[in-house]
């Protein structure tokens, strides 16, 4: 008898990760409350992309460790994402730090699913898609007038949520790249507030070359030894010399710090040492 193997579509697992367990959730698959229709039992398969599936798994982690969620899914049912949307924001709420990987699709309401996240990291060659919601209907004409006008709702919804996170771009801005059905390359993810890395590029890091240029600049000084000084003018040199690197360390320092991403350890660090 041949054995039929399983594409893995989604799983969850705990690992060991920076200063706390990590628990990992992936989104492999088309989100729905329903699973995969099993010809053998005649029966639905329980999702593992639904939101009660992600309610079960999040109920048992910890409040305030590391959650990482792992997508690349097509999208999907528009309440059951939006649902997935607020569980792991209230877990966030809760303490938790859950960062985003899209590892290759984050389409439709995938899409919404990851703007949950508290940082978003993108690979090369991935990329998000957003548009209107859209439904399969039938009834009459006051039946179907009232699915446009709730599809309009469900749209200025996902507005309100992509607008949460979105930092260059307008809410009219949006609205058109929804109405005209737009796949994001991670750079333009990247530009408009959509992810935070890609690759190991942060959005933070962009602009700071010339200012970490201009800081790490070597101090000019005349060689004592071509005036040939006397021994308290060179070691008032020495000492002048350190005082300036040093202050040269802090400032680096303190610009670093200005950094979002910085900003974001340093809390987490400080969190936890007064724990």
């Amino acid at each position: 008898m041949k054995t039929v193997q399983h594409k893995t579509r989604y799983r969850f697992e705990q690992s060991a990760s920076g200063l706390g367990a990590a628990h990992k959730l992936y989104i492999y698959d088309e989100v729905s409350a329903q699973g995969k229709f099993n010809w053998n039992t005649w029966e639905y398969e329980d999702s593992e992309t639904s939101a009660k599936y992600f309610r079960d798994q999040l109920d048992v982690i910890p409040d305030g460790e590391t959650i990482e969620l792992h997508v690349n899914s097509v999208g999907g049912e528009v309440g059951e994402g939006v649902a997935i949307y607020n569980l792991l924001r209230q877990k966030a709420g809760k303490g938790s730090r859950i960062i985003g990987y899209v590892d290759g699709m984050a389409y439709s309401v995938a899409m919404n699913i990851v703007m949950a996240c508290d940082e978003i990291h993108m690979g090369l060659g991935t990329s998000m898609f957003l548009h209107n919601p859209w439904t399969i209907a039938k009834g009459n004409a006051d039946q179907l007038r009232s699915m446009a006008d709730q599809l309009d709702e469900l749209s200025e919804a996902s507005v309100q949520l992509y607008m949460s996170r979105a930092s260059g771009i307008t809410e009219d801005e949006l609205k058109q790249m929804m109405k005209k059905e737009t796949m994001l390359a991670p750079d333009k993810c990247l530009q408009y507030g959509f992810c935070d890395i890609v690759g190991e590029k942060k959005e933070d890091e962009g602009d700071t070359t010339k200012e970490d240029d201009d800081l790490s600049e070597d101090l000019e000084f005349d060689d004592p030894k071509t005036d040939d000084p006397d021994d308290d003018t060179k070691q008032q040199i020495r000492e002048l010399q350190q005082q300036l690197y040093k202050q040269r360390q802090i400032n680096q320092m303190l610009t670093g710090l200005k950094r979002p991403s910085m900003q974001k350890t340093f809390a987490r660090a400080l969190e936890q040492f007064t724990k």
